[in-house]
This record gives structure tokens, C-alpha cells and sequence, in this order.
């Protein structure tokens, strides 16, 4: 499903509408001062062609943005976008995660993301996130101390439509997981008749992957809020403790849902 998207956008179209109405096809490799450059397939090695913009009345750009170059023939109560606005919103957002709900218990989190092209077709995320598990068993010690997971989970975002005001993305996330628990033991003892229990510090570890879905509303060309949620598989769950190791046998499903808010620039 990925490549299908990735050579469906590879392949995406960009329409130079001429002040005379007539159009030409291809993709756009530079808009400069004073004309176009582009090619009229998306073959690296092929030839580039060179319009004038004074010939030029806007352009129709794949990912469903359109330049006007020609102020004349805006529609009423749009304004111009000029060259320089051709990518509207900033390329690095950083969000807060207030909320976050793992299968292991509920957290928090935080996460930085890059859009790699110019286009903001893809995108690289590094979360961050902070886990308490909801197992009674490892998660408060003897103590009454809280024991907590971290994660971390650098994946791929692919925009299909591009960047808008709200946008969708889907794409693959490595996680991580690593922390401390508690694993209560129970004993019976014959010469009282009472059973006892004590509490033994593990070291947890796991990993997998997830697929997400997200969702991203750019409230202002600086604030947003966004959703996502996925599933996936957990390859490895192993915890140690007093020099033994278990681990969970097999794969098992797993999956994470997300609200988050923060800045883009």
C-alpha cells in the first residue's frame, strides 16, 4: 500500500494554465523571477523545458495547491499566493501529547517532526512518551512508588494529499519500550498456615511496530491540534528479574491512540 502511494505521488502531475487558456503538463522543477522551469514527464534524465511567467496566468500544482501568477484572474475574495507562499505552513512541528493510551496503560508524550520534501509529501517523527502501566502487579512497588515505561518511536509519514489546513497521513513507527516494575511473588508457609507475598524489581523491554493513521487540524499557521491511532505487532516482551528472563511467546497485537497540541514554524 505504501509504494502504491509513493508512486502515485511520484507520478502526480503539475498544470501551467497560460494567460491564453491553453495548458501544459508536466512537473515543475523551479519557479525563478522571471520564468518556469519544468519537465514534461517525471523521468530524471529528461529534458527540462523554460516557460516565462508573463506567459503564465497560474499554476495547478499536484498536490491540489493552485499559484496565481496573474492577480487578474484570482477568484473574488482569494488572495494571491506568491511564490514564496508556496509552501504555506512550516516544515518542523513539535507537539504535546496531554494524552496518549498505550496496551500497556495510559501516559503522556512528546514529539518532533521534519517534513523531508519540499512538497511535504513525507514526513520523520521522533516521539517521545512517558507509560505507566496499568498491571497492578508491576506497577506501584512494596513502597507505594510508581514504576513507569518509556518509549520511543521514530517512524515515516506519508501526506497523500499533501499539506492543508487539515491533513491526513499514514505511515509505520518502530517503537521501544524499556522500564522498571514490580512483580509480586506469594509463598505458602506450612509451619503458619499464611501465605506471604514480596516484591521483586524487574526490567522490562519491548518492541514492535505500529502503522498510524493521523489526523492534523492547523488551527493558525502556527498552532495545531491533531489525532492519531494504529495497530501493529509486538515482536519482543521480555522481563528480567533475579537473573531469570520471561517473555511473551509468539507476536501480539498492540496499538496506541493519541491527542495532541503544539507549534509549527
Amino acid at each position: 500500500m505504501l509504494l502504491s502511494v509513493t508512486f502515485l505521488l511520484a507520478n502526480g502531475q503539475d498544470i501551467l494554465v497560460k494567460k491564453n487558456g491553453t495548458t501544459v503538463e508536466g512537473k515543475v522543477i523551479e519557479v525563478g523571477i522571471d520564468r518556469v522551469s519544468y519537465k514534461i514527464n517525471s523521468d530524471e534524465s529528461s529534458a527540462n523545458f523554460v516557460i516565462r511567467k508573463s506567459e503564465l496566468s497560474r499554476i495547478e500544482f499536484g498536490n491540489g495547491q493552485t499559484v496565481f501568477l496573474d492577480e487578474r484572474n484570482l477568484p473574488k475574495n482569494k488572495k494571491a499566493v506568491t511564490d514564496q507562499a508556496a509552501s504555506t505552513f512550516g516544515r518542523h512541528l513539535i507537539n504535546f501529547s496531554p494524552f496518549k493510551a498505550l496496551d500497556s496503560g495510559p501516559g503522556l508524550g512528546f514529539s518532533y517532526e521534519f517534513l523531508a520534501d519540499k512538497r511535504g509529501y513525507f514526513g520523520v517523527i521522533l516521539p517521545l512518551s512517558l507509560v505507566f502501566p496499568d498491571r497492578y502487579d508491576f506497577s506501584i512497588d512494596g513502597n507505594g512508588d510508581q514504576k513507569e515505561m518509556f518509549y520511543f518511536s521514530p517512524g515515516l509519514k506519508i501526506y497523500p494529499f499533501g499539506q492543508r489546513k487539515v491533513t491526513y497521513a499514514v505511515g509505520p513507527t518502530i517503537f521501544t519500550g524499556f522500564g522498571n516494575g514490580v512483580r509480586n511473588n506469594g509463598s505458602y508457609d506450612p509451619n503458619t498456615g499464611m501465605y506471604t507475598s514480596s516484591g521483586t524489581e524487574t526490567k522490562i523491554f519491548r518492541f514492535g511496530i505500529i502503522v498510524n493513521n493521523y489526523v492534523n487540524f492547523q488551527i493558525t499557521p502556527h498552532f495545531q491540534i491533531g489525532l492519531n491511532g494504529g495497530l501493529g505487532s509486538r515482536y519482543i516482551d521480555k522481563e528480567t528479574y533475579n537473573s531469570f528472563s520471561s517473555s511473551n511467546g509468539g507476536i501480539n497485537i498492540t496499538g496506541e491512540f493519541n491527542f495532541n497540541i503544539g507549534l509549527r514554524f
